[in-house]
């Protein structure tokens, strides 16, 4: 009996196999919390945020669309006169469904999931955190000058903080091949 990946597999694009079909399959193997060694179970299970949920959904997308490229690959090796076609077809689904995911969400967060340190929105939540530290001066009874002269300090610590915080925010954006 084949097990649920290939039944799914076996039925892309020719024919779509649906959630109750999937869970009424005789002899299937149930896997259990202690099995579940997938990125996607883990991250739904440790209750992700959903941009860690979806990047291991997509991460498992792409293994998947790898692993039937290579065998495509072999197959056109193996046998040049064989028709790999219906692999690629496959393939090409899971490279939509990858597409479609990253514009929706792309739609969902307003085109761009990179921090605009330059943008009125930091600029609001900056300004705020700098009143919090001054609130905090007044609370803590500081002097006055020492409010002041602190200030001017961080003033000139902070020049070219925009460019340095781009540079770290580009360093932690996902690398496009």
């Amino acid at each position: 009996m084949p097990d649920i990946k290939e039944k799914l597999r076996s039925t892309l694009p020719q024919e779509q196999i649906s959630l109750g079909q999937v869970l009424t399959l005789e002899d299937q193997a149930i896997t259990t919390t202690e099995d579940m060694k997938d990125d996607i179970c883990i991250a739904i299970k440790e209750d992700e945020v959903p941009d860690a949920v979806l990047k291991a959904v997509l991460w498992g997308l792409a293994e998947e669309q790898d692993s039937l490229k290579k065998l495509r690959q072999r197959k056109e090796k193996e046998d040049q006169t064989k028709d790999t076609s219906h692999i690629s077809l496959k393939r090409g689904t899971l490279l939509k469904f990858m597409s479609e995911t990253l514009l929706q969400r792309q739609a969902l967060t307003g085109g761009s999931t990179e921090l605009d340190v330059r943008g009125p929105k930091f600029r609001e939540i900056f300004k705020m955190f700098l009143e919090i530290i001054a609130k905090t001066f007044d609370d803590a009874k500081i002097p006055m000058e020492y409010k002041e002269i602190f200030f001017h300090v961080l003033s000139n610590n902070l020049e070219g903080w925009e460019d340095k915080a781009e540079k770290i925010v580009k360093a932690m954006s996902p690398k496009l091949i």
